[in-house]
């Protein structure tokens, strides 16, 4: 009797064992089921790296600008008038927006020792009208010969107000003999370094219309004209670029 009471009695503490067991390793039942699967940690969100512009080496420049506007027989001005004419030395006049350029530039071939003559700059319609006259007369009423010359009124950078006939002295007429001067040289050789290029180079007279002239000089803009006259270009050449 005493020994089925023993056997029973640690059967029942076993059994009350394996209960305190379950109950400490079971969570309890009203415990909410954690996830199958942790929520992810959303990625920082990075800035798309942008696409550079492909460079092609041309200065950025606004082709539109008022200091690359292209005047000859394709693209007339009509009668126009620069907004803001500054006045120079001998009764001259130039674009107030470029006149301290073309002024540092005469400065700096006079601090070199040379003689400058500003022969032209601004020119009116009505004075371009009497000049391309006098020049078809003297051409024998050949327009189109008087036209490489001297531009038709309308066609010519004179009217501008934004380039020069610059000499070493006065010359009732130029020629290309010019070239050989000191002061030629040395404005050719620094003309970019004012904004400026020899508008009608020997080279470019088939694209310029215009026949060669060592004495015209335009304002450009600095960055245009160190482009123009390091690659050997034209106005025309260079704003073709751009297209």
């Amino acid at each position: 009797m005493r020994k089925a009471l023993k056997t029973v009695l640690c059967v029942a503490l076993v059994l009350a064992l394996a209960v305190v067991i379950a109950l400490r390793v079971l969570p309890p039942m009203n415990a909410p089921a954690q996830s199958a699967a942790a929520t992810p940690t959303p990625a920082a969100t990075v800035a798309p790296t942008p696409t550079p512009e492909p460079d092609n080496g041309l200065p950025k420049v606004n082709t539109g600008s008022w200091e690359l506007t292209l005047v000859n027989a394709q693209h007339s001005i009509g009668e126009a008038v620069p907004e803001d004419l500054a006045e120079l030395e001998g009764g001259r006049y130039f674009d107030a927006r470029a006149v301290d350029a073309l002024k540092d530039f005469i400065a700096a071939a006079r601090a070199e020792g040379l003689s400058v003559c500003l022969s032209s700059a601004y020119r009116s319609y009505n004075e371009q009208t009497y000049l391309f006259n006098r020049k078809v007369s003297q051409c024998g009423g050949d327009e189109a010969a008087a036209a490489r010359i001297v531009n038709r009124p309308g066609t010519s950078e004179h009217q501008l107000g934004l380039c020069a006939d610059i000499t070493d002295k006065f010359y009732e007429v130029k020629t290309q003999a010019l070239e050989k001067t000191a002061l030629y040289q040395w404005m050719y050789a620094h003309c970019q370094d004012y904004g400026f290029i020899l508008r009608y180079p020997a080279d470019k007279q088939d694209i310029t219309g215009v026949m060669y002239e060592p004495w015209h000089f335009r304002y450009v803009g600095r960055e245009a004209a160190a482009y123009i006259m390091g690659n050997g270009l034209c106005l025309e050449e260079f704003l073709d670029l751009y297209k």
